[in-house]
C-alpha cells in the first residue's frame, strides 16, 4: 500500500523525476499512497509534503498474494464445521467485503459480522 517503510523514501526520492517507472505489482487499498499513485493523481502527499507524480505508473493486478473469492471459499468448503457460530471479514474495502460477506452467508458460514474500525467484539 506504499504507507511504511523504505518504499515510502523511495517514492519520495524519485515519484518526481518522468524517467522513471513506479511499478504497482498487488491491489492498493482506498485511501492509501498506493492507491493514489495508481490513480495518477498528480501531486500526493509523503511525510506531509506534496510531491508531484511525473514518474510513469504501471499496474500488474496478477501479482497479488491474497487469494480471490473463489479460492477463499474453495478454502473454506473443505472444513467440516458448519454452521459456524459466526464469521468475521477484517480485510477488504467495504463494499468487496459486503459481497463477500454475503457469499459466505449462502454457503452456511454464518452469521457474518463485517466491523467497522473501532468495533469491538466479545467472544464466547
Amino acid at each position: 500500500m506504499c504507507e511504511a517503510g523504505r518504499v515510502v523514501h523511495h517514492l519520495a526520492n524519485t515519484i518526481g523525476d518522468a524517467r522513471n517507472m513506479v511499478l504497482i505489482v498487488g491491489y492498493q487499498a482506498e485511501n492509501t499512497l498506493g492507491k493514489r499513485i495508481v490513480m495518477k493523481e498528480p501531486v500526493v502527499n509523503i511525510f506531509g509534503e506534496p510531491h508531484d507524480l511525473r514518474a510513469e505508473v504501471v499496474v500488474l493486478n496478477s501479482f497479488s498474494a491474497h487469494a480471490d473469492r473463489n479460492e477463499m471459499l474453495s478454502y473454506l468448503r473443505q472444513f467440516p464445521t458448519k454452521p459456524l457460530k459466526k464469521s468475521f471479514v477484517v480485510h477488504g474495502d467495504a463494499d468487496q467485503s459486503e459481497k463477500f460477506g454475503g457469499a459466505l452467508r449462502e454457503e452456511g458460514f454464518g452469521p457474518v459480522v463485517i466491523p467497522s474500525r473501532g468495533d469491538r467484539v466479545v467472544l464466547a
